[in-house]
């Protein structure tokens, strides 16, 4: 288990959105720490601000080499 912290907001989006929208349900809060685990298929996961599990990494080894996980986290 690793320790993230968010370093941008991350709002909810469907299949059909092409980027992430404000007016989009807050997943991730800027400032706020999340645990992240990994799963034995190599997919690190973590809970969002109203306790659902997502993938936010996913076939690697090491977290950091996800690029969408570098992006929005930095861990501690």
């Amino acid at each position: 288990m690793e320790l993230a912290q968010c370093i941008r907001d991350v709002h909810a989006r469907t299949t059909e959105d092409y980027i992430e929208t404000p007016s989009a349900p807050l997943l991730f809060k800027k400032g706020h720490f999340y645990p992240v685990f990994k799963d034995e298929a190599n997919n690190w996961l973590t809970t969002d601000e109203e306790g659902f599990q997502h993938i936010v990494a996913s076939g690697v080894e090491r977290v950091l080499e996800d690029y969408w996980f570098s992006r929005h986290f930095k861990l501690l």
